[in-house]
Parts: structure tokens; sequence; C-alpha cells
């Protein structure tokens, strides 16, 4: 069995990045380059020979009936596979999309008959039970506002200590 060690891999400097890019660029402008040198050959070839000519034009044509072949059973092919997917959304996700209205509507039922019979009840009882406590705080208030307070005075006078004697 084989050592199956992963190196990681680090990634790519800007540097060598540059370097990738301009790689790139050279191969695209030497592509272009070697295709309109091809072209420019295939013209003069043509011109000094135009047996030749006439013979690579013959070829042509049939190359491009048969790939228009090709492209024509392809376009069939698609428009099958579109047919085909088109039947599958009739038949499997209208009645999946169906079904998720449903449940959407079951819990959107759920969540009313909830609100309406346990959470607003709840929510009246803690109310009125914050204002009734609101109230009851209030008029022990204005109780103790309407009492006048003992003073230190009249505590101490009503108050005897045993240390001090009796006046008589």
């Amino acid at each position: 069995m084989e050592n199956d060690v992963k190196v990681p891999t680090t990634p790519a400097t800007p540097a060598e990045d540059a370097q990738t890019d301009r790689k790139l660029q050279l191969m695209i402008i030497g592509g272009g380059i070697l295709l309109l040198v091809l072209l420019i050959t295939a013209i003069v070839l043509m011109a000094k020979f135009p047996g030749a000519t006439i013979i690579i034009r013959d070829i042509a044509i049939v190359f491009v009936a048969v790939e228009t072949l090709f492209i024509g059973i392809a376009i069939i092919f698609l428009m099958l596979q579109v047919q085909l997917l088109i039947k599958v959304l009739r038949e499997e996700i209208q009645p999946l999309l169906q079904s998720v209205n449903e449940t959407a509507s079951t819990v959107r039922g759920t969540t009313n008959f909830m609100s309406e019979n346990l959470v607003s009840p709840i929510i009246k009882a803690a109310g009125f039970s914050a204002g009734v406590g609101r109230v009851a705080s209030d008029l022990f208030g204005v109780l103790r506002g309407v009492k006048p307070p003992k003073s230190a005075h009249t505590q101490s006078s009503s108050v005897q200590s045993p240390v001090q004697p009796k006046e008589d």
C-alpha cells in the first residue's frame, strides 16, 4: 500500500498570479497570430491552386451538412428533455407546492387558535393583575399620605422609659 499523505497546497502569491496571467496572455496572442498565418496561407494556396480549392469547398459543404444534421438531432433531444422537465414539474412539483400551502394554512390556523384561546386571555389576566396591583399600591400610598406621621416627640411622651421616674 502506498503512502497517501496529502501535501497542503499554498495559495499563489500575487507575483505567481501575475506570471500565470502573463503566460496566458502570451498563449492567446500566439494562438491569434498562428490563426492569422494559417488563414493567409490558406487564401494564398486557394488562389494558386483553384482545382484543390473546389475539392476543399465540396468537403467543407459536406462537413457543414453533417454538422447541421447533428445539431438538429441535438435540438430534438433537448426539446424532448424540456418536455420531460415540464411533465415532472406538473406531476411532482405542483402537488408538493400544494402540500406546502396546506401545511402553511394549518400552521396559520394553529397560531390564530393559540393566540385567541391561550395567549390573549393570559395577557388580559396579566394586565388586569398589574392594574389591580397598581391601584392597590396607589391606594395604600394615598392612605399613608392622609395619616399624620408620628413624630419623635409624641412617641417619646407616650412611651415611658423605665429609667425615668413617673410624675404624679
